[in-house]
């Protein structure tokens, strides 16, 4: 919750600070670690990791302890190559670019590169945690970055002068300074759960064998969520008009106008960071949490705790994500109005449309997102990468065709609404495998569970529209105020008297 909260602080302090178009290029230039952070760190290899990792500690801790040991050397190792062919890379690409945004973009990658080594051995490290039932650490990780970024736009914007285009260099050398500070803080309960970081290259045991057998279908999962990202990031910048005299294109004769506009990557990250913040503090959390606890009854196969498990955790996102899907949509204009507009910003009022029209669409896949996180991790807990595989394959193709379709009526929201339409279908089609293949009946309470959640979220949704009807709020500030207000209080009185068992779960164990 705290680096959730932190993470708007800081969107908050950029966006007003830098404005759309600054952050436009930022956001371009952070895109590689981050895919990679996504991919290896907190990705395939974390998803590969934990079970197997989970299995050895179980019958043999000396050969976990090792296990880890071998992972770390040979991540680093990889991750080093890698990072020092990207920066070579790009160096050769600033020798012939010509544009100076485009030249902003190379630099801000080509400084933050180095990131992807340091994030990626810490989100593998908290992994590991993770099965010790550590998760402090770990969950700090993200609270570093954010003061990191928001102590280098605050106190120290002097020393790169007094233009934002410069400026936002100090923010790229913020993000490596906080790399080493998100590793630093692993180190300590790693110790005390007594496993060791000494290199070791020895890469012949057949825990390590398992490891990289199972990661490699997940990387091929994983990154065609990934590059499915970044290809709706460089469709809107390949498919934005850059100012007032570049609006439109010639193809085959014919001029065709821009869909969109100089901007639309902070829209899109924008209207991202703020569907996450609900899908951050409870849907990945939730997911963190269980996939050891799904991991230890897949290996102990006990198939009645597992579905009983996953079910449970199926009935959370139910009743959280419902909700909050609404909440999101009715709060989007005045939310991003108040943090980012109001007052000395140099983030305009066309930004906030823009961003609250990106935003309605994506918080409509809220659950999807939700349920894609669980029910991803109940594959990988029985070691079956495959199957994610297949479906992720098929989704991003047809993610792909969508966006390109609908980002010409809808702008950024078709982005948003392609990735909503995308990720329902996945999630679909994984659920009904799961129970298929591995005979589960979890289905007890979840039926029951979502219509009391629909009723919930009906009266919750009509009550906030009449309240608002009938007092009219003066200020974006009033309206954000009746908007929560109401909405927390009609769901909380309605989930009581239709005795939902979420909403006394979630009373009895805050």
């Amino acid at each position: 919750m705290i680096s959730r909260i932190l993470g708007l602080v800081r969107d908050i302090v950029c966006l007003r600070y830098f404005g759309a178009v600054v952050w436009h290029y930022f956001t371009l230039g952070f895109m590689i670690p981050n895919l990679f952070r996504r991919l290896f760190g907190e990705g395939a290899l974390t998803a590969a990791l934990i079970p197997i990792y989970t299995e050895t500690l179980h019958r043999d801790p000396q050969a976990a302890k090792h296990l880890v040991r071998s992972v770390v050397t040979l991540l680093f190792l990889i991750l080093t190559g890698l990072t020092l062919l990207g920066i070579l890379c790009i160096f050769l690409m600033t020798r012939v670019a010509s544009d100076g945004k485009t030249l902003l973009t190379l630099n801000l990658a080509m400084i933050m590169l180095p990131y992807m080594i340091l994030v990626c051995l810490t989100a593998t490290l908290s992994g590991i945690l993770h099965v010790h039932r550590h998760f402090a650490a770990p969950a700090a990780t993200p609270i570093v970055l954010n003061c990191c970024i928001i102590g280098s736009v605050l106190f120290l914007k002097g020393l790169w002068g007094d233009d934002p285009w410069h400026q936002i260099y100090g923010v790229g050398l913020s993000v490596l300074l906080a790399g080493l500070l998100q590793l630093a803080i692993q180190v300590p309960p790693l110790w005390r759960a007594g496993v060791s970081l000494n290199p070791r290259f020895l890469f012949g045991d057949e825990s390590l064998k398992k490891v990289m057998h199972l990661m490699m279908p997940m990387m091929i999962g994983m990154s065609v969520i990934q590059f499915n990202v970044l290809f709706d990031s460089l469709i809107a910048y390949c498919l934005s008009a850059t100012d007032d005299t570049h609006t439109s294109f010639t193809l085959l004769g014919h001029t065709i106008a821009y869909p969109v506009r100089e901007g639309s990557l902070s829209y899109l990250y924008l209207s991202q960071r703020l569907y996450q913040l609900p899908l951050g503090v409870f849907g990945l959390a939730l997911a963190t949490a269980i996939f050891p606890l799904l991991s230890r009854f897949a290996v102990e196969k006990k198939t009645g705790e597992f579905a009983a498990t996953l079910a449970q955790g199926i009935r959370l996102v139910i009743f959280i994500a419902l909700p909050a899907t609404v909440g999101l949509i009715l709060v989007a204009r005045p939310l991003i109005k108040v943090c980012f507009e109001l007052g000395d910003s140099n983030f305009t009022a066309f930004d906030t449309e823009q961003t609250a029209w990106t935003l309605s669409f994506y918080a409509l896949g809220l659950t999807a997102y939700c349920l894609q996180q669980l029910v991803v991790r109940a594959y990988y807990s029985h070691q079956d990468a495959v199957t994610p595989v297949k479906v992720a394959l098929w989704v991003v193709g047809v993610n792909f065709i969508l966006n390109l379709i609908l980002i010409w009526p809808l702008g950024t929201g078709g982005l948003g609404l392609a990735t909503v339409i995308g990720a329902t279908t996945q999630v679909t089609i994984l659920m009904v495998l799961l129970a298929r293949r591995h005979h589960l009946h979890f289905q007890h309470g979840i039926l029951t569970c979502l219509y009391k959640s629909i009723v919930s979220t009906t009266l919750m949704t009509v009550g906030c529209l009449l309240i608002l009807k009938a007092i009219h709020p003066e200020s974006a500030m009033a309206e954000l105020g009746v908007i929560l207000l109401s909405a927390l209080t009609i769901y909380g009185i309605s989930s009581r008297m239709l005795k939902c068992n979420e909403f006394r779960s979630l009373l009895r164990n805050s």
